[in-house]
């Protein structure tokens, strides 16, 4: 984004999203380095730009939040990493351990796709 954009990051903070990425963007294997560096960045002015927190300042962020509205799809490099890293933090995760089952006096049983909740 801008320089405005950077001043709204409360000079060099930088956004990690660790609620959805605990490592960090670098470490989660989602991101190119130009994207972590963005998102670390800028990530606090995108997310304040698409929740309405913060009106947009510049033609740039106008069409970012047109983009996080749906009005147009991701064309600039900010919309595109933003539009991933939405992507990547509202999918589910599903953990299956393929281990023997502690209820099993022989241990011989394994869990089936079957056996897994839909939550």
């Amino acid at each position: 984004m801008t320089t405005q954009s950077q001043d709204f990051d409360q000079k060099g903070r930088k956004f990690w999203g660790t609620d959805h990425f605990p490592y960090g963007f670098a470490r989660s294997g989602e991101f190119t380095r130009e994207q972590v560096q963005l998102l670390e960045n800028h990530g606090y002015a995108y997310q304040a730009l698409a929740l309405g927190e913060r009106s947009p300042q510049t033609p740039e962020e106008e069409d970012f939040v047109k983009f996080c509205q749906g009005e147009k799809d991701p064309q600039t490099k900010h919309e595109k990493v933003w539009d991933r890293f939405m992507k990547k933090s509202s999918q589910r995760v599903l953990f299956v351990s393929l281990g023997a089952s502690s209820n099993d006096d022989d241990g011989a049983s394994m869990a089936s796709y079957d056996d897994v909740e839909d939550f």
